[in-house]
This record gives structure tokens, sequence and C-alpha cells, in this order.
């Protein structure tokens, strides 16, 4: 994998009914069909559409909206898109769907002026446009909508898309989620039954030590060749292990680097003795040929890290999964990271009162409800979690309220902390020289401190004014 962080933000950019949030992330998704044509469709534009709204025509106006996404997700975004034209039959939407590159090309169409009247922004993404004044403040508009009730909706979901100037987290509000995406631990039930290992409770996440007991049994070399055929866990997302031991990325102000703090050092050291000590986890050399994913599809790791978002692709697989709760060191569902996408109005729209209106039914009950079908996601709403359209009986998982309850209690990835990332690049440059060495977390993270901490200064100036 690229670095672990990559991989991550990818994965958390594809998040969703048309990807998920995620770091820096463009979208993800193929090119495809023409959008749906026909009375009361929306019209789809193609990669490098004119991004703005037009005026009126036949006595509607017209809008636009961007998305990435793969063929099924585009269909639903386009059906969502077709049910706001019946509901509000006086405004067209123009669909553009870009589907690579996204973040570039959305990048560049902000700074021609060109970007849509309604921009869809990975939660990563998000910081960095705010800041540039690419979103129309929007507070006006949610407190008084009398279709979103925000005391149902996901507080972590809700507060990544405001901003107050200089963090993101507090302010006031430049766009909705249109989702969030917990994760989880995905588990192959066969290799557990036949290693005849119990299954993970969906009911508490199990502790540091259990878990490594339970992936030490799951980890074995079939044929006897000394080369290990089955690895009891894929490459862990460590933001939420530091986390769940109580420790921090950066300070709450965001001007320090924490990572060489005990609570924070002590899990990385725990991440890496997976590898290297403990060898549950496959190391670098062992992902060359096959990453994780694709290795625990072909059966060959009994856990893996995952969110929401891979349900739909995982409903394919011949054995059977379910899932549980991230390994925690205190009791926390706080264990993993949950991703986001957002929709927000772009500021030099011509028509702020129709985009917000097409924002409000994406993130409203509506929008909600059709995209929850598709299985990528979880709703907005907490009281539609016990809902059929969420659940969905006879579909795999087992055991959904899982990703409700990790929904509940997981916060956004540091790429969603402030509007300049080069502190997060630094990191990043860093962390494969970590989890590939021999120093311990401790000495490491306190020898990179000055580094990171010198990027933090560059890259965000206004939080030391």
């Amino acid at each position: 994998m690229r670095s672990k962080w990559l991989f991550v933000l990818m994965l958390a950019v594809c998040l969703v009914v048309t990807a998920c949030g995620g770091s820096s992330g463009g979208g993800n998704g193929s090119s495809g069909g023409s959008g749906a044509n026909g009375g009361g469709s929306a019209n789809a534009g193609t990669d490098g559409s004119d991004g703005g709204g037009s005026g009126a025509s036949g006595g509607k106006v017209e809008i636009s909206i961007s998305s990435w996404g793969a063929p099924d997700e585009r269909a639903v975004f386009e059906a969502v898109l077709k049910e706001f034209e019946k509901a509000y039959p006086d405004i067209k939407v123009k669909f553009i769907h870009i589907p690579n590159d996204y973040t570039t090309k959305m990048n560049t169409m902000i700074a021609g002026n060109s970007a849509p009247d309604v921009i869809f922004t990975s939660d990563g993404d998000f910081p960095r446009w705010v800041k540039q004044g690419a979103f129309l403040d929007i507070t006006d508009y949610v407190m008084a909508s009398t279709k979103l009730d925000l005391n149902d909706m996901w507080e972590q979901g809700l507060n990544r898309y405001r901003y107050d100037g200089k963090k993101t987290g507090t302010g006031a509000y430049y766009a909705l989620p249109k989702d969030i995406g917990p994760t989880v631990m995905y588990y192959n039930k066969e290799i557990f039954d036949k290693l005849g290992v119990p299954h993970p409770s969906p009911d508490q996440p199990m502790t540091w030590d259990e878990a490594l007991e339970m992936w030490k049994k799951l980890t074995v070399d079939e044929n006897g060749d000394g080369k290990i055929d089955i690895y009891g866990a894929g490459p862990i997302w460590w933001e939420g292990f530091v986390w769940s031991n109580g420790g921090t990325i950066l300070s709450e102000d965001r001007k320090t680097f924490t990572l060489n703090e005990p609570a924070a050092a002590e899990a990385m050291q725990f991440i890496y003795d997976l590898t290297h000590v403990h060898k549950v986890v496959p190391d670098s050399r062992a992902l060359q040929s096959m990453n994780d994913g694709q290795m625990f599809e072909a059966g060959r790791l009994a856990t893996i890290t995952g969110g929401r978002w891979m349900v739909p692709t995982y409903r394919k697989l011949k054995f059977d999964w379910d899932v549980a709760p991230i390994p925690s060191n205190n009791g926390t569902w706080l264990s993993g990271w949950s991703g986001s996408v957002g929709l927000g109005v772009n500021a030099k729209t011509k028509y702020p009162d129709e985009a917000f209106k097409l924002i409000e039914f994406f993130t409203g009950i509506e929008g909600q409800t059709k995209m929850t079908e598709l299985g990528f996601q979880i709703p907005n709403f907490k009281s539609m979690a016990d809902d059929e359209v969420y659940t969905q009986p006879g579909q795999k998982p087992a055991h959904p309220e899982v990703f409700v309850k990790a929904g509940e209690a997981q916060q956004p990835g540091p790429w969603t902390y402030l509007p300049n990332g080069k502190w997060l690049d630094t990191l990043n440059q860093y962390l494969g020289e970590f989890w590939n060495g021999k120093e311990t977390a401790a000495e490491f993270f306190a020898r990179i401190k000055p580094e990171v901490e010198k990027a933090l200064r560059e890259g965000n100036p206004e939080l030391f004014e």
C-alpha cells in the first residue's frame, strides 16, 4: 500500500453513495453512461462541464451539483435528483459527474469561478476549500429549516462541516453531511469456525490483550512450510487505537503535536509490535503482491478494518462474514474514525435558496432513505437507525447495529483538523520509516516532533497569531 495514511484516506474518500470522505482524496468511480433524461429528471453533465447554474428556462431555475462515484452509486445519486425535481418542479438540476481526480478538478473549478452551485466535498477537502472562501455560510438556512432536526442528526457528522475561521469542529455551518461512515472490524466467520475461535461480541469492544490472543489463534501456517498462510488481522488503522488509549494526535488547540506523549506512543508501539513481534499482521513485504482488502477477500486475513462503504462489495463474497467493534484499550467505542462526505453551497452561486433546498433534500429524510437503501452508509438521522431501510433484515451483516454504535462515538480523522495539511504530509512522510524501522514509538515521535510542529506553524500561521 502506498502509505498507510494514503490508503486510509482513499478509503475514507470512497465512502458511500458517491464515495465517502477522506483526506485529500479524489473521487472514486468510473465514467458511466449519460444521466437520466425525460420528464422531471436531472440532466447529467460530463467531466469538464461548465459548473455554474444558469438562469430561468421556461420558468425554471437551473442549478448544478457535482459528485464522483461508481456506476451504481451514480445511479442512486441520479435517482435522488429525480425525486428532488418532482418535489420542486421549478428547479432543474444539472448533474456534473467527475469520476476521476475529483479534488484536482474541483480545485481548478473553484479557482476559475466555475464550480457548481452545490459542491460535493470530502471531509478532508472541506477545511481547505472553506478557508479559500468556496462555501457560503449556511447557518441561517440550517437553523430555519423545518426538515432538518439537528438534535436527531449525528453530532460527529454535523460538526466536521463547521468552521470558526481557524479550525473545523466549531463555528458556522458551511456544509452538511450527506452521511457518516464509521469503521468496524469485519471478520471471516468461516476462518473463526474452522479454527475453533469464538466470534467477537457485537456489543462491546474487546481489549487489546483479548484481541491479541484472538489474532494469535487465527494466525496459521496451514502447510508447514514456515510461511504464514492466514493472518489474524490486516494493518491497523492507528488513529482510533491512539484515541482509545486516551492519546491524541494534536493538542485541543491544534498547535502541538502529541503522538510522542505516553498514551499515544503506547498505542503506536502496540500496533508496531503486532507486526514485528507477534507476527499477527502482515508486514510490507507480505502486502506487496496483495493488499489487505484482497487478502481478506481471498481468505488470507481473518479480520480487517473497514467502513460501511465496504458492505455492498462484501455482500458478493462467497464466505460468511460479520462485523464487530474495533478493539479498544479502555472499553470505549472510540477505537476508529468515521469518514464523511458533505454538501455545501457555492459562495458565488446566483441561487443560494435553491441550492440549499437541494442540500436539504439530500441530507433530509427523503434523500437519506433513498441512499441508505444501497447499503453504503448509515443514515444521517439517529431515528432511522432501527428502520428496516437501514437494518435490511436477511442481508449481511448480521449485526448492523455495530456501525450505529461506532458512529455515535467515532470522530473525524486528523485530515479534517486544519485547512492546511502540511503537518500531516510531514507526518505521513515519516510514518513509513517508523513502521519499518527499529526505534521505539516514544523515541521516534519525540524525534520528529519539531519537524511536524514546524509544518504546523508554516501551514496554519493564523493559529499562532
